[in-house]
């Protein structure tokens, strides 16, 4: 009985199969349908997870509660932070000193902001950012081996998008040994190369040397760009920032936790939207398959009548249009995945890049996962949406009509 149900499974699927290419056009359009269901529901979950980790990125690689910066420039500072846009603006280092003597102050540290040219680490200027290593509490936190510097005396770090050659970058023509590579982290910092303060002069130097002046008094010693302040426990983090912006004049205080917040509310917007054409997408799709199906009963009424004058029960012919579907379903939704791979995949630097947002694309196996999902859901919606049509299939009788 087993071998019997086995050999009619297999014959049903041969039927169906062979429906299939006989019909080729037909087949194509609505292969054609699944694959873009699947190609966009894909997509939508690639991007939304990438989406995600990079706000456990962003949050990975703050590292502060309070970001002080000039009064002016606070997008600026967020989008070296967000997209690792170029930028650079500077306050005079005594805001540093300023802020330290302040109450529910722990920890200080100043940064220094440069931008370099296009030149051969990459195609696209990047964010050059110094740091004081006596005092950063930030920088370091991300380094496995915090004492390494090159053999030259430099400390330089670089971002997971900068390209070296044989452990070097230049900049302004001097060239510069690097320490170590960070992890991607989906944010501007994978854009950036961070260095002490001494390594940055001498980049400033060099910059100098070939006409470029980012301070009109030449003073960079005596000019900081930002200051990352880590708060007491007991502090308030709101409390602290009001009283930077009473005493310090000149500066904006961003509120790490806050910013945070608020970014991925933002962030929060866009995942809505990417699950709601996901959603429409399907629906839309599985409205339109019924539909194909169901006029593929009418078109078929003579073809199905004369497998039941055949011999074949009503269950039967049922399954050859739900093994129809199914075929569909994985056919279009393998290749829409496949597609869509092929367009998100190896350009989601540049979607990143479109977006302006923190993005960072998930391992092999996640991907795989997502495919898998995309693959599982499209051929069900396929299934789902031919059972109409297969009710009616298994009302044909002999003579032709449907009861």
């Amino acid at each position: 009985m087993e071998k019997t149900l086995v050999e009619n499974l297999s014959l049903e699927k041969s039927l169906a199969l062979s429906n299939l290419s006989k019909k080729a056009y037909r087949t194509l359009a609505i292969g054609l349908l699944v694959a873009f269901s699947s190609a966009v529901l894909f997509a939508s979950l690639v991007l939304g997870a990438g989406l995600k980790s990079g706000i456990r990125g962003l949050r990975s690689r703050l590292g502060a509660d309070l970001l002080v910066v000039p009064e002016g420039y606070e997008s600026g500072a967020e989008s070296v932070l967000l997209t690792g846009e170029p930028n650079y603006f500077y306050m005079d280092r005594s805001v540093l000193d300023s802020v330290r003597r302040m109450a529910g102050i722990e920890k200080a540290s100043p940064q220094f902001y440069l931008t370099s040219l296009s030149e051969s680490c990459c195609d696209f200027p990047v964010q050059l950012i110094g740091f004081e290593r006596d005092s950063d509490f930030v920088v370091h936190t991300w380094l496995k081996d915090r004492s390494r510097e090159s053999s030259s005396g430099e400390f330089l770090i670089s971002g997971s998008n900068v390209s070296i050659n044989d452990g070097r970058v230049r900049f302004f023509g001097g060239e510069h040994e690097v320490s170590g590579r960070l992890t991607r982290s989906g944010t501007g910092m994978d854009n950036t190369i961070f260095c002490d303060m001494d390594s940055l002069m001498k980049i400033h130097e060099d910059a100098l040397e070939k006409g470029f002046c980012f301070i009109s008094d030449g003073d960079a010693r005596n000019r900081i760009s930002t200051v990352l302040v880590s708060l007491s426990p007991d502090a308030s983090p709101d409390a602290v920032a009001v009283r930077i912006k009473e005493e310090v004049p000149g500066v904006q205080v961003i509120v790490g936790e806050r910013f945070l917040r608020d970014f991925s509310k933002r962030m929060s917007s866009f995942q809505v939207f990417f699950q709601s054409i996901s959603i429409l997408v399907l629906l839309i799709s599985v409205l339109s398959l019924a539909i194909a199906f169901s006029l593929i009963v009418n078109e078929r009424r003579r073809e199905f009548s004369i497998l039941r004058v055949l011999g074949a029960d009503r269950s039967r012919l049922m399954r050859i249009l739900l093994f129809e579907s199914a075929f569909l379903g994985v056919g279009g939704s393998l290749a829409g995945v496949a597609v869509s791979a092929l367009a998100v995949i190896p350009f989601n630097s540049l979607i990143a890049q479109k977006m302006a947002l923190p993005f960072a694309i998930g391992g092999a196996w996640e991907i795989l996962a997502y495919a898998v999902l995309a693959v599982a859901v499209c051929t069900a919606s396929s299934v789902l949406a031919a059972v109409k049509g297969a009710v009616r299939v298994s009302r044909v009788d002999p003579y032709g009509d449907v009861k």
